[in-house]
């Protein structure tokens, strides 16, 4: 019989019940013989996670073992999306994902941030556990919601899963999770004796990281002209910042996450990172940072909403009307609803204000210059 741990992988006692029987061996075939080189791409890109995750798991108190759920759910591709909306290495649905604690919107989605989204999967997994007393019935919760899992139970009048499943009482995809789930394990424990051989790439690893606090609303492309480290890299560890920038915060401040290695080039580039503000208008609405196309003075850029207007974007902004309208290009005054107006923050206002009259000075003394050569 295939041993519970592999050479490779820390020997740790097997909190889940192993079992292996007609259900169980017909998916470690499909892993190593139908679906060969799929299973091989899902352990060389689960293998740059897999000490991370697993690492998450223990700390939160559930087996290390779920590592191999998250290969049957998403084979560890981090922007998997199903056809009902799950999303991520754990394909969380919207709504199970708030429940525990993530962020899902239309520029913030944390179930694409593997590290969020272990820790809430294991918090949710927790859950599941204590609430049916089996980690079997807790997996077919996760698959099918512990609601159809509760009725199942009260009609197969039987708490254990293989009698559901053997009963018919269960969806046909729930009686095969569990049993997909072991073979999962099964093969990755023991896949170099199953004729599997990962190679890791530099390229694929994921190093230790930290958390580096940064102002809400500032741009990833901005935190990287200003720090040096890539752009790839700060999108690579931050992939639920959907639009590339960070989301606003009551504080002024938000964690990103990067490699251990690039957090001096944050802390030596600390007070260029401050300047990085975002301005907030009293309804709340976000007004974003960045700079100008050759222009060394920073502006911002508020979202124009509906009922907007140049005189409330004015004193919302500190910039006058005039000044909108001349640096934005705008005619008569005309904006709409999701236009993106560039302003300059109060502290550079003034010295835009004289920039923008001595301009408008100088087009008018051209103009009078010419009117009297006629």
């Amino acid at each position: 019989m295939l041993s519970e741990t592999g050479s490779e992988h820390e020997k740790v006692p097997l909190q889940i019940p192993m079992e292996i029987n007609r259900r169980v061996s017909m998916w470690i075939k499909y892993f190593t013989e139908r679906q060969h080189k799929m299973t091989q791409r899902y352990l060389e890109r689960g293998e740059a996670l897999r000490p991370h995750i697993e690492a998450i798991l223990k700390e939160s108190e559930v087996p290390a073992e779920l590592y191999y759920l998250a290969m049957i759910e998403s084979g560890f591709v981090t922007s998997a999306k199903s056809r009902a909306k799950a999303v991520g290495v754990w394909q969380f649905m919207p709504g199970t994902g708030r429940n525990y604690g993530l962020t899902v919107n239309k520029t913030v989605d944390e179930r694409r941030n593997w590290i969020k989204a272990t820790e809430s999967a294991a918090a949710y997994l927790r859950d599941l556990n204590n609430v049916f007393g089996s980690w079997y019935l807790a997996l077919a919760a996760y698959n099918a919601g512990e609601h159809r899992i509760v009725r199942s139970i009260m009609k197969g009048k039987s708490r254990d899963f293989w009698s559901l499943a053997e009963g018919d009482f269960l969806p046909q995809e729930t009686m095969d999770y569990v049993p997909k789930f072991l073979a999962a394990q099964i093969v990755g424990k023991n896949y170099e004796r199953l004729g599997f051989k990962v190679v890791l790439g530099e390229e694929d690893r994921w190093d230790p990281w930290e958390t580096v606090a940064v102002p809400s609303g500032s741009r990833l492309s901005d935190l990287s002209k200003t720090t040096g480290v890539s752009l790839e890299l700060l999108k690579r560890w931050n992939r639920d910042l959907l639009k590339g920038v960070t989301p606003y915060s009551k504080n002024g401040t938000v964690d990103i996450y990067m490699p251990k290695t690039e957090v001096a080039k944050f802390e030596a580039a600390k007070e260029q990172i401050a300047k990085l503000k975002q301005y907030e208008s009293d309804r709340g609405q976000r007004l974003y940072t960045g700079r100008a196309l050759g222009d060394d003075k920073a502006h911002g850029f508020y979202v124009v909403r509906r009922g907007d207007n140049l005189s409330s974007i004015s004193k919302k902004t500190g910039t006058s009307p005039r000044t909108l309208m001349k640096i934005n290009g705008l005619r008569k005054g005309k904006i709409h609803p999701g236009q993106r107006l560039k302003f300059y923050p109060p502290s550079n206002s003034t010295e835009v204000e004289k920039a923008v009259t001595r301009k408008g000075r100088g087009v008018a003394s051209k103009k009078r210059k010419a009117l009297a050569n006629e």
